[in-house]
């Protein structure tokens, strides 16, 4: 007879006992309420943290941003290190003469010189064109200043119907609360900023 050792044989374990090995049961599987409301739970919390600290849901109240955004849409702001650039749609807080939020363009920043006579903005003197307006005659108070440090200088894009920087007066970047990055509602135009 061969010994199995030696020659690589393979043994029948029919009749050995085969030590049974201990199953881990994750404890939150044991109670179905658990499985269902603790990833709900961290879903909140981190949704909640994102909204507070980098990005809000903010609704348009108004018209004097049409066409670039309609009363009633729901916008996300981007709120996380930013710093207000030529162009940028934002909402600013209330801690302004009109004592409510407002959602405007940023048309000039600290250190440039704007000008604004008959339906034209001069930004440092060139020419802004300015294909995101409502309406290409406008008109409103003439402007001509240099922009303060720490100051942005606003109007709404439905410019015949817009009370912003050329009533109010430039905004402090300070009470900038986020830069739009994207319409979500409504569905049908959603887009980004």
């Amino acid at each position: 007879m061969l010994d199995s050792e030696k020659t690589g044989a393979v043994t029948s374990t029919e009749n050995q006992e085969v030590p049974q090995q201990k199953k881990k049961v994750n404890s939150s599987y044991k109670n179905p309420f658990w499985s269902w409301v603790l990833p709900i739970a961290v879903a909140v919390i981190v949704a909640l943290l994102f909204c507070a600290f980098i990005a809000r849901p903010s609704r348009v109240m108004g018209d004097s941003m049409q066409n670039t955004c309609h009363d009633g849409d729901l916008v996300i702001l981007w709120e996380l290190n930013y710093h207000p650039q030529r162009g940028d749609v934002v909402v600013v807080n209330d801690q302004n003469l009109l004592q409510e939020n407002l959602i405007k363009r940023v048309i000039a920043v600290g250190g440039d010189h704007l000008v604004i006579s008959s339906g034209t903005v001069i930004l440092n003197g060139k020419k802004l064109t300015e294909n995101y307006i409502k309406e290409r005659v406008w008109s409103g108070p003439n402007v001509n200043m240099i922009i303060p440090a720490d100051k942005v200088f606003l109007m709404g894009d439905n410019r015949n119907h817009s009370t912003d920087s050329r009533v109010i007066g430039p905004v402090n970047v300070s009470s900038i609360i986020g830069r739009v990055s994207l319409r979500l509602f409504p569905f049908a135009d959603i887009r980004t900023f």
